[in-house]
């Protein structure tokens, strides 16, 4: 689809009236569509915009990602600096192109995004050096030329080039600065966003045992997060990513090499270098006017960019068709002025070609007709998505995550349905008089959309896990056909992703169904070897322990954890409810303490802190940390109140509208880290 794309705009680049017009509205949509996020991030608490678009800001953009947006500005930039700089417009194109530039460089001080910044820099000097030497050298070399088509009205040739230096000199500041002033920026603006990808190390690691297995046609398109999960090293279970799902590699290139083959990536890396040495060879064409040449040097430089992202950066969609198009553009100028051979064939000479050959037309246009519809089904089931995350109520969810199936089905959205009504019914299980009929509707829901993930994708792991989780809901006792199945589609999710250890503590849990605790507790070993961490693991551990009326027991699994994770504020949380079940305050109230220096801005932990220091008789202390938590977080409700009772004897553990100190009476309950 992409190489008829690139054809098609070279078919239309072979023209020039086409060219001019094709390579303006590019221009155009790229300058407002940066004008339009913008306007979508500054308005997303205004009336309705606010109400449909508000949320994209905090979980993406326009283009996709915020670090795709990062790239996809600075080729915005690189754009309306190529047309400021080597075309020289006049009137509404010469202001179009500033705007585009003053716009960008402000977008990209509040990303503070670095690599931006690098590909600003040399850009900017290689258009400085054109501007001061090539140029001046081919226009000696080739003479004088026409300034212009009809299309565009552009301005004699400067001497400096101001702008290009100015680029320059900005984006090596924001560059250097980027730790400090770039960073007060982004903090302004309310942007943190961090480039999330596997290493290059990790990814050829993926890539080499997938070619291993299928060199010339790789895994198959879009199934790198398939492999990712089957041939990941095990060391990324020691990092904060290991249970995180990569749909893409470090690079494109990688990503394409691993899905797609050798064959794939080598054919495109093939017509990238081709394009590129055709693109230095029109240095020395004749060109029928100014514009020509402008197009041929954009086309080249924004070329040479993408190629950059191709190999060293995992870009979307969005970004890849820009780099096609451009493609398009070079190999379409180069036909224009003679430099590439074209081959012309008149299909209606021929009665049965001709017939083939509209056919093949129609159904293109059909094909793209539907690709749009589709796209834009697409975008709309996003929306309905983001919206059903942040819904309060389950009726909203439901209707909103409906409505994104409806729009656009997908695995992940299947996967979101099921775990919303598998949420529904363990709390109606828990109920003390539950509705059988009520449990068996949202059973057969979560069940159904399980099953539908699974349909959709049965090579994703993470499909067979959400069907077996679903089934473990109701396996225990002597449902021998939930414990089959729930077993079953577990087995299934740890063939396809081996040193998950999700996949190990889901298989205890489906165990522990069966109350085989032996068997339970060899899968939880199998999990913590691969993730020493590993907080549900050393949590489901003290649960068994409690159970069999092993408080100590459960104490020290706790305990385990904070020595195998340190740093982690969780631990000592559990640690610290532990302590309380004990009745052992001054342990509790270490724990908490400790809890709280690694967590200073977390309510709920300083809560905790104090309930624990009015459970060990320091009242005056704990008054004296209320007044300091009242100062920190004046907007929680509840404390005066809590002040005034502890003042007065009364030992009521401190409680708010946004938080509440720790439940003593419950066992603590898995937190995924």
């Amino acid at each position: 689809m992409l190489g008829l794309f690139a054809f098609l705009i070279t078919s239309f680049a072979k023209q020039q009236h086409k060219l001019i017009k094709l390579f303006l509205a590019s221009f155009i949509g790229s300058v407002a569509t940066l004008l339009l996020q913008v306007i979508l991030f500054l308005s997303q608490h205004v009336s309705f915009i606010a109400k449909y678009f508000g949320h994209i800001s905090s979980q993406g953009t326009l283009v996709g990602s915020w670090v795709d947006f990062a790239y996809f500005v600075t080729f915005t930039f690189l754009l309306s600096l190529l047309v400021s700089e080597v075309l020289l417009p006049r009137g509404f194109f010469k202001y179009l192109s500033i705007f585009g530039m003053v716009l960008s460089i402000i977008i990209l001080a509040f990303l503070n995004f670095k690599t931006s910044w690098v590909i600003v820099i040399v850009v900017s000097l290689l258009v400085f050096v054109y501007k001061s030497s090539v140029e001046r050298s081919l226009a000696r070399l080739l003479g004088h030329m026409e300034p212009s088509s009809d299309a565009m009205e552009t301005a004699p040739q400067q001497g400096f080039p101001i702008i290009s230096f100015i680029g320059l000199l900005i984006g090596l500041f924001f560059f250097l600065s980027s730790a400090s002033l770039g960073a007060s920026l982004a903090r302004t603006a309310g942007v943190n966003f961090a480039d999330v990808r596997p290493s290059l190390g990790t990814t050829t690691h993926v890539m080499r045992a997938t070619l291993a297995h299928s060199p010339i046609f790789g895994a198959g398109p879009g199934r790198f997060g398939e492999v990712w999960n089957l041939y990941h090293p095990t060391a990324i279970n020691q990092t904060i990513f290991w249970n995180s799902a990569f749909d893409s590699g470090f690079s494109l290139a990688e990503t394409v090499a691993t899905t797609n083959g050798l064959l794939t990536v080598l054919a495109l890396l093939a017509a990238f270098v081709f394009a590129i040495i055709q693109g230095f060879k029109l240095f020395t064409s004749n060109y029928p006017d100014q514009f020509s040449r402008f197009i041929a040097v954009t086309s080249l430089i924004m070329l040479i960019a993408f190629l950059g992202l191709f190999l060293f950066a995992s870009p979307n969609l969005v970004l890849v068709v820009m780099g096609f198009m451009y493609l398009g553009f070079l190999v379409g100028i180069s036909s224009l002025v003679g430099r590439t051979p074209t081959l012309s064939l008149n299909y209606l000479r021929d009665p049965r070609m001709s017939f083939f050959a509209i056919l093949i037309l129609v159904v293109g246009a059909m094909v793209g007709f539907s690709a749009v519809y589709f796209a834009g089904n697409k975008f709309a089931s996003v929306i309905s998505y983001n919206r059903a995350l942040i819904a309060s109520d389950f009726t909203t969810a439901e209707r909103r995550i409906n409505r994104a199936i409806t729009a656009s089905p997908n695995d992940v959205y299947w996967r979101t349905r099921a775990a919303l009504y598998s949420s529904q019914f363990a709390n109606a299980a828990a109920a003390q008089n539950p509705d059988s009929g009520t449990l068996q509707g949202y059973f057969t829901q979560a069940e159904q959309s399980a099953q539908a993930a699974v349909a959709w994708d049965k090579g994703d792991a993470s499909n067979w896990l959400a069907l077996s989780q679903v089934y473990a809901l109701v396996a225990a006792g002597n449902n021998a056909d939930a414990y089959k199945n729930a077993k079953s589609a577990a087995d299934e999710a740890m063939t396809r992703s081996p040193n998950n250890p999700a996949a190990f503590l889901n298989e205890a849990q489906i165990a522990l169904t069966q109350k085989d605790v032996d068997a339970a507790s060899k899968f939880i070993d199998s999990a913590l070897a691969l993730k020493a961490d590993y907080l549900d693991a050393y949590v489901l551990r003290a649960q068994i322990k409690a159970a069999q009326g092993n408080s100590q027991g459960a104490r020290d699994e706790i305990a385990n954890y904070t020595k195998a994770a340190p740093f982690d504020s969780q631990g000592y949380v559990l640690l610290g409810n532990t302590e309380l079940n004990l009745k052992d305050y001054q342990a509790a109230l270490d724990a908490f303490a400790r809890a709280r220096q690694l967590a200073p801005n977390d309510p709920s932990v300083y809560l905790a802190y104090i309930n624990a220091l009015t459970l060990t008789g320091q009242k005056d202390q704990a008054i004296t940390e209320l007044q300091n938590f009242q100062k920190l977080f004046p907007n929680i409700q509840g404390v005066q109140d809590q002040i005034n009772r502890l003042k007065s004897g009364t030992t009521t553990a401190p409680t708010s509208d946004a938080t509440s100190t720790t439940d003593t009476s419950k066992t603590p309950t898995p937190t995924k880290k």
